[in-house]
């Protein structure tokens, strides 16, 4: 019984100070104005391509302005650097070694620049926007059984991407924030004529498409 006693103690302490501190960031001291870091992960795949699933993790990372218009709305705008691509593999035969698994890989990195409008429902930060995106730099291989060679001139993805954004997010402590946020491609990233012979599904092109975990520390 003591423990039981101790553990609803420290919890309603806790969840005090938390309403506290969340009054006190969204009713009693609000800012107009706020920048910060962000640090977090991309989750991505390429829709277009021959594989599924988000088995390619990049870094999410940068800075962010936070605009304030009313104590429900506002809207930001960051910069960062994100690393985006897939990865896949298939177990296949071949007469040469028998079975083997192929593995394949792209790379696509971007520096990003996301507009979004944000909307405070308690303590809850609803957003949507747009992303605007400018290639640094991609690479694609691909393991198999025999050499795959893939000319990066008649195989290279557009300079640019455009996506749409949905989000959520929630402060955490004082400045820190934790953010999910989905993002798919409004343009393909390369059209069906350059994607390698045997690895593009589809006549569209194709599209980034992920998800990123983020966390944010605001001044």
């Amino acid at each position: 019984m003591y423990f039981k006693e101790l553990a609803l103690l420290l919890l309603s302490v806790f969840l005090s100070r938390y309403a506290g501190a969340q009054s006190n960031w969204y009713i009693e001291d609000p800012k107009v104005f706020e920048g910060g870091a962000v640090l977090g992960a991309n989750f991505s795949q390429v829709d277009g391509d021959t594989y599924y699933g988000y088995h390619k993790i990049g870094l999410n990372v940068g800075g962010v302005v936070y605009a304030h218009f009313t104590k429900t709305f506002g809207a930001s705008m960051e910069l960062l650097y994100s690393q985006k691509g897939s990865r896949g593999e298939s177990v296949l035969e071949s007469p040469l070694v028998g079975t083997y698994v192929t593995k394949y890989y792209m790379n696509i990195n971007y520096m990003e620049v996301p507009l979004t409008f944000h909307a405070i429902i308690r303590t809850i930060d609803l957003e949507a926007g747009v992303s605007y995106a400018l290639l640094v730099k991609s690479k694609e291989w691909i393991l198999s059984d025999k050499q795959v060679a893939i000319d990066p001139e008649r195989t290279k993805f557009n300079s640019t991407d455009l996506e749409y954004i949905f989000g959520i997010g929630r402060k955490i402590y004082k400045g820190l924030h934790a953010n999910i946020r989905f993002q798919y491609s409004i343009t393909s990233i390369r059209p069906p004529e350059r994607i390698p012979t045997n690895y593009g599904w589809g006549n569209n092109g194709q599209f980034n498409n992920l998800f990123n975990f983020r966390l944010m520390y605001l001044f």
